[in-house]
Formats: structure tokens, sequence, C-alpha cells
């Protein structure tokens, strides 16, 4: 199980079932939503989230969704409702998490240096995730 929350606290989720491996995104629009050189996130099932305190408190944005109250990047639901990406830096208890891959690396900041975690890197989108990691 994962469990997540905001930076106040006044949001909080937890997960059940499978969730994938970490995917970085390099890409410009996950720059300027995260601030930093990419976006980490694990995938889980959308029957999979379950919204523990403060939903009312979630602002849904174009590229990403947040605590409306301290900001704080929170678990993002795909157009179709059947996955969330959960951004990792939300979770609680530091869970040993593994790193899938990297993405839209040919459009990585030019001072984003990738680390040397083994995982396959990818000019574009890379091939979905797998929801592969136990709870």
């Amino acid at each position: 199980m994962l469990k997540g929350s905001c930076l106040c606290g006044g949001i909080r989720f937890e997960t059940t079932g499978m969730h994938s491996k970490i995917g970085f995104c390099h890409c410009s629009k996950c720059r300027k939503c995260s601030g930093t050189g990419s976006a980490a996130a694990v995938k889980v099932g959308f029957a999979d989230l379950r919204w523990v305190a403060g939903q009312d408190l979630l602002t849904v944005g174009p590229k990403h969704s947040f605590c409306r109250v301290c900001g704080s990047s929170m678990p993002d639901l795909n157009p179709r409702k059947t996955v969330y990406d959960i951004p990792v830096g939300c979770l609680d208890d530091n869970p040993k998490l593994l790193v899938g891959d990297h993405i839209f690396v040919g459009s990585k900041a030019g001072w984003d240096v990738i680390g040397a975690d083994g995982a396959p890197q990818y000019e574009e989108s890379g091939p979905p995730l797998p929801r592969d990691q136990s709870s």
C-alpha cells in the first residue's frame, strides 16, 4: 500500500493493488509543472486509489492536480478515468520504488543530468508502464 499527502496535510490518499515503477518525464510541460528537471510519478488503476481526506481541496489543472491550500502536486486522473499518476514526492514513508524509465529525454533541459539508474531512456514517449510493483 502506498500512502501520500500534501505539504499542509489537508489532502491524504492511499492505494491498494499494483502500481508501476517510477516514470520520469523530462518534457517542457512537466518541467514547468514540477519546477524541476523532470516529473517523477507512479501509475495506479482508478479503482486502486482512495481519498482519505481533503478531496475537496484538490484543484485539477490542465497538466496536473494540486492542493489549493499549499500547492503540492497530487494524484492526477487521466481523461479516460482509468489511471492516476501519483507524483512520488507526495508519498509518505519513503517507500522502496524502482525506476522504470525516462521519457522525452530528447527535450530535456541542458542542465538536467539523468543519473545512473540503468532505466531505459526514450527520446519521446516510451511504452506504457505496466503496474508491475506490488503495493
